[in-house]
């Protein structure tokens, strides 16, 4: 990844400041904004600083609260809905751009729950596997049946086990808060489980995808969506932007220009 600036972006939420550890490249009034999955962190876009396909574009990927290096801010709830607030006012800050959302796993359903203000100003919109129905929850909806207690004390570290022996799996479990995974995990689910989110997708009013590895056509999302919005992406399973970087990015800056 070539060098970019670590910064940190301040959020005002309900009379309180939060500040989210950030990766921020600015080199244009274009900005695309990525916001990571569950339990993974702004490092699942660090191929984006270094792709030939997006120079000229202003970048900025995003911790969310508990994950990577943003703080865990002890009484915040992790609900998807609080979530989407608080990129909501990152998208507010950076009204003056041209914003597209880039938004992977829980993050595609984070982004359909932003406010109808912040949702307006997207101009165009693009999930990576994005989280709408919970048959594709994966670990979520192990997380959503269980206490913390149990979770913290079998489930999570049995799954940390589990996806390192995985070399493709590009999770930050390390720097993952457990209460910040838990709480996120089964709001996700509760989202997922309806038809909320879909209907969310469909109806946003910008230009818009779902890209998926060609590993998981199997996703349920996939029979639901109009296949014109959709985009498979060649030897690639759920980290498409990781495991084939090139033709991700590829696809992104062409589908942008």
């Amino acid at each position: 990844m070539v060098a970019t600036s670590q910064t940190v972006v301040p959020v005002r939420y309900r009379g309180r400041n939060y500040y989210l550890s950030a990766w921020f490249r600015d080199t244009g009034e274009e900005l695309l904004l990525f916001v990571h999955g569950l339990g993974c962190s702004k490092d699942s876009w660090r191929e984006a600083w270094s792709h030939s396909a997006l120079s000229g574009r202003s970048l900025l990927a995003l911790d969310l609260p508990g994950f990577g290096s943003s703080p865990r801010p002890v009484d915040f709830d992790y609900a998807l809905e609080t979530q989407a607030e608080l990129l909501a006012g990152v998208i507010d800050a950076n009204a003056s751009r041209r914003i597209c959302l880039v938004a992977h796993s829980m993050g595609g359903a984070i982004a359909m729950l932003l406010p109808s203000g912040a949702a307006g100003r997207i101009e165009r919109l693009v999930l990576v596997e994005g989280r709408l129905r919970a048959s594709s929850c994966g670990f979520a909806a192990e997380v959503s049946g269980v206490s913390f207690e149990q979770f913290d004390r079998v489930n999570f570290p049995r799954f940390c086990r589990r996806v390192r022996g995985e070399p493709r799996a590009a999770f930050d479990l390390d720097r993952a808060d457990r209460v910040a995974f838990y709480r996120s995990g089964c709001s996700l689910l509760d989202w997922a489980s309806g038809d909320e989110l879909l209907q969310r997708f469909t109806a946003f009013g910008c230009p818009k995808a779902y890209v998926y590895g060609a590993e998981n056509r199997h996703l349920e999302e996939l029979v639901c969506l109009d296949p014109r919005l959709v985009h498979e992406v060649e030897a690639a399973g759920h980290f498409v932007m990781n495991d084939h970087p090139d033709a991700f990015y590829e696809w992104l800056g062409a589908w942008l220009a």
